[in-house]
Order: structure tokens, then sequence, then C-alpha cells
């Protein structure tokens, strides 16, 4: 007499390919089912991405947009970076390749071979091989300007870091530091960004509207009991609060060591929807 378990073969043998790949089906759905259901119960909170603001790259071509008005950059994504790594400016009037325009990092004009887009409203290049912290400028058909805040080239060495937990703004190896400014983009959804400090901080605020989202500027001045804690674990800054559908991003952070110097940082995650 067969046993059940060679009844059960038997009877598969005896299947069609195609009642196999359907039966196949069906067990990988049912499979999935409780992961699915872990995945709409506990969504996802924390996002990173290449960029805050992320327009499809196009190829360099000669296509050149005659500049309506004078060249504006609104914002340089990231503010941070390593070589290689790819830097977005966001602006309008930026024309495109012409031998009478150029871009510069630190003092020193990007070449050819490190810029990968180029159209009227946005500029990307990879950092180079030599690049040094500084300003980012741009110089369209001899009309120049440059981002108010300072990109900084980082290394395995760098150790300054701001971090997005939960509801809160995180620093690690701060000290040194006199004064924190960083720049919140309000990237979609509607409502306010609320922002508190936690005891030993003290901030001032003021919002700029960009035509490419919201910015909360908040300027830090931070005990010295907590810029020695940070030398060893994150320590909390700000408390932020806002609505569900709110996505917030770091888009500026600079650390000023009260001597004109500023002390380069990076930021994980860059946006997140907490």
């Amino acid at each position: 007499m067969l046993s059940k378990k060679t009844k059960i073969l038997h009877w598969f043998y005896k299947l069609s390919w195609k009642k196999i790949v359907g039966f196949s089906m069906f067990l990988l759905i049912l499979a999935a089912m409780p992961l699915a259901r872990e995945v709409a119960v506990n969504p996802t909170r924390t996002r990173s991405e290449a960029s805050l603001l992320t327009p499809k790259p196009q190829e360099i071509t000669k296509e050149f947009e005659t500049p309506k008005g004078p060249p504006q950059i609104y914002l340089v994504d990231h503010f941070f970076g390593k070589v290689g790594d790819a830097v977005l400016i966001h602006g309008e009037n930026l024309g495109g390749v012409h031998k009478n325009s150029w871009v510069s990092l630190g003092g020193k004009k990007i070449t050819r071979d490190d810029l990968v887009s180029w159209t009227g409203d946005y500029i990307e290049f990879k950092v180079p091989v030599d690049a040094i912290s500084g300003v980012v400028e741009i110089s369209i058909l001899g009309q120049r300007t440059s981002w108010e805040g300072i990109f900084f080239v980082t290394d395995e060495k760098t150790s300054t870091e701001l971090r997005l937990i939960d509801d809160q703004l995180k620093a690690k190896n701060i000290l040194g530091g006199k004064e924190l400014l960083v720049w919140f983009l309000k990237i979609k959804g509607e409502g306010e960004l609320k922002i508190d400090p936690v005891s030993g901080v003290n901030i001032t605020q003021t919002k700029v509207d960009l035509p490419v989202g919201k910015i909360y500027e908040v300027k830090m001045k931070i005990s010295s009991t907590l810029l020695k804690q940070s030398e060893l674990n994150f320590i909390g800054l700000l408390n932020l609060s806002k609505p569900d559908d709110l996505v917030v991003g770091i888009a500026r952070g600079e650390l000023d060591n009260g001597l004109g110097q500023l002390i380069p940082l990076q930021s994980h995650p860059l946006y997140v929807s907490f």
C-alpha cells in the first residue's frame, strides 16, 4: 500500500507544467502574505537617497538655454561629499555648457571630465580628485554667483556627523565648535516643522521660501558640557515635530569654531519622514 507521501508525489508528477507553475505561484503568494502584512503594519520611517531633490541626469549636450536674467543658485545638494560623489546645483538661468561658462569648487574649475549634466535649471558634477572644501561658484557668460553655504570635501577621517534619528537632530564629535548652523528643507507635504532645542542649546530660527522648497534655518549655541559629551556619543540637539506626510531633509550644516574656520560635517540620512 502506498504511503501518504508517495501518493502526494505520484499526484504531483501527473500534473501538467501549467498546473505546476500555477500551484508554485499560489504557494509563493501564501508565503509572502505575512511579510507583506509586516511591511504594511510597520512601514519604513527613514529614507536616505542620493540627493534631496533628484532630477533625471541628462547627458551633456551642445544645447544652450539663453539666460533670461542673472544666474542664481538656490541649493547645493549635498553640502558634503567625498571624491567621486555627485553634487547637484539647483538654480535658474544656468544656460548650459559654453566656452564662456564654468563651475568651480573651492576656487578650482570643474573640468569637462567631471561634469555630468548641465541644463538651464541644474548642474551636476563629480567631486574631483584634487578637490578642497570651499565655495561652489558658477560663471554664466561672465555673470558670476555663488552658493552662500560651504561644500565640505569629506573622507574616511571625517568624524563630525549630524543624524536625524526618530524625531530628533543629533550630532557627534562637535567638540571645538562654537556655533552650528543647519538648514532643514521642506521637501513635500503640508504643514509646518516645529523645532525645539534641548536643555543646553540656545537657538535662533528664520524661514526662507525658495523655489526648491521652504528652508528652516537654525543657528545653535551649544553648552560646553554637551560639546564634551559629543566626543564619544551622539547627543540630542533639537526636538522636531511635524505632520505625518511632511518630508524634511538636512540641506546644509556648518560648524563654526569661532576662529573663522568651519569644521567639516556630514549627515545621514539626508531626508526622513519620521
